[in-house]
């Protein structure tokens, strides 16, 4: 250890130590010395150290103290070991050997005391197998004393383990006896539950049949079908299908007039188990009562399409169909095509009838423009304009100048620009439809004086109205052709 020179204060002559020659320092608290003083104290004077120097008879008394330790751990005798270990470790603190026998008897102790609590602890519970097995393990750690106490348990557990395996052998015969019981009871249980279980359906749904009208009949259908399902292999298989074939018959021999579907829908269900006299008879019935609907579904069809209520037509054309899907191998399955064409008519009429309104309307607008021409004479009005802009083919639009109103004006025999301001006489030529950018509203058309010279009584000459008739003839050829296909009868 290097000291401070001139610093450092011997701890028990309380000078100063002046070289390191003749320094010291306490290997357990490092408080430094003159060799002369440590040697002369044979030791630390600091207070609570206790560093000594050993001579060499008190080496020999701690080797004999050590082996006296070592002695009594052999001979299981652990506290008394510990204690002297105790004892000198306060005299050498350093021996690491003093420490080995110190730790290796505490550690002896502390596994005799677990393994005497444990089996204390289960001898206490009864448990002697596991009592037994402690208090052998323990031996290992007892002196003689403590050995003799041991002993006595394992003799008092010696006695007690055939007592208490006997009682055992008692106790599981019983809870044998108590589990087949148990068991037995479960077996009976599971084999009412289950296995008698169809049998005691099959009973209360016998009990609950008292059928005796359509609703009920069927509700009993709906039962007798939900335990097939659940049984379908069972033992009363044969005799609930009896019941579902007994009923079905029953619906479809009395109810067939009043529905004839239902009535088909529970014949297909037994036709196979019928007799096929009995079930032609039946299927004729049914059949007999379709056709009359059928019948009489077409028959309404036809009305409608007469009266143009083409939606409701429709209707009663796809239900005739329905009817006569349901016979595909009879004379109606055949009429399959005549409705398919009679559908096809009807769809066709409901796709031109608005074409046909919208045709009618046309016509109507045509009618009156060229009713306007005819009678709009042949005096002239000075109209007061400015061009807004040339639309081709010498017509211009333009906005009146006291009105504000736009106008359409035709006028071959002069060229005017956007925005000159005009003031010519007319002829009123009806009224036109402004193309789309302008606003697609109808407008009044004037046609000039000069333009109009050879025919003053139409103000658009006899080119415009022949143009407007001629487009009229091709509206009205249109229309009777939509017509024409409206007044198709069905078949």
């Amino acid at each position: 250890m290097e000291l401070k020179q001139n610093k450092s204060i011997c701890s028990f002559c309380q000078m100063p130590i002046k070289n390191e020659s003749e320094a010291f320092v306490c290997p357990s608290c490092n408080s430094p010395y003159h060799k002369d003083c440590w040697l002369e104290n044979k030791g630390c004077a600091v207070y609570g150290c206790g560093e000594r120097i050993i001579e060499d008879d008190q080496e020999s008394s701690f080797r004999a103290a050590m082996i006296n330790i070592e002695y009594l751990i052999n001979r299981n005798q652990y506290s008394e070991a510990i204690y002297e270990a105790k004892q000198l470790l306060k005299i050498e603190r350093r021996s690491s050997d003093l420490k080995n026998l110190y730790n290796k008897a505490v550690a002896l102790i502390n596994n005799k005391m677990n393994l005497m609590s444990s089996g204390d602890e289960a001898f206490g519970k009864k448990d002697y197998k596991a009592a037994e097995a402690y208090y052998k393990n323990v031996l290992k750690y007892t002196d003689d004393l403590e050995t003799n106490f041991v002993s006595t348990r394992l003799e008092i557990i010696k006695d007690k383990i055939p007592e208490q395996n006997r009682r055992r052998i008692y106790y599981n015969i019983l809870l044998i006896v108590i589990i087949i019981a148990i068991l037995s009871a479960i077996g009976y249980l599971g084999y009412y539950t289950f296995v008698l279980k169809e049998d005691r359906e099959y009973a209360e749904l016998v009990r609950s049949d008292k059928a005796n009208d359509l609703r009920s009949m069927e509700a009993m259908i709906g039962k007798y079908e939900a335990f097939l399902r659940d049984y379908s292999e069972g033992k009363n298989k044969q005799r609930i299908i009896a019941r579902i074939n007994n009923y079905s018959g029953q619906i479809a021999g009395i109810y067939y007039k009043d529905d004839w579907k239902l009535a088909l829908k529970y014949y297909n269900r037994i036709s196979a188990s019928l007799e096929q006299e009995e079930a032609k008879t039946l299927h004729s019935k049914i059949y007999n009562v379709a056709f009359t609907e059928y019948r009489q579904k077409i028959e309404n069809a036809k009305k409608l399409n007469s009266s143009k209520k083409y939606q409701e037509s429709l209707n009663e054309l796809k239900n005739a169909k329905l009817i006569a899907s349901s016979f595909p191998e009879s004379a109606l399955g055949k009429e399959n095509e005549i409705l398919e064409n009679n559908i096809s008519i009807i769809n066709k009429k409901i796709s031109s009838l608005q074409k046909s309104n919208d045709l009618e309307r046309e016509i109507k607008e045509f009618d009156k423009q060229l009713s306007e021409l005819s009678s709009a004479g042949g005096n002239t009005l000075n109209v007061s304009a400015r061009i807004i802009r040339a639309m081709g083919g010498g017509t211009y639009l333009a906005k009146e100048t006291g009105s504000g109103n736009q106008i359409m004006i035709k006028s071959s025999s002069k060229d005017y620009s956007g925005g000159q301001l005009i003031n010519i006489d007319c002829y009123q030529n009806g009224k036109v439809k402004l193309p789309d950018e302008e606003g697609g509203k109808l407008v009044q058309s004037y046609v000039s004086f000069f333009d109009s010279e050879e025919s003053p009584n139409i103000p658009g000459g006899y080119s415009e109205f022949e143009s407007l008739n001629e487009r009229l003839k091709n509206l009205r050829r249109q229309k009777s052709k939509v017509d024409s296909l409206l007044k198709l009868n069905l078949y």
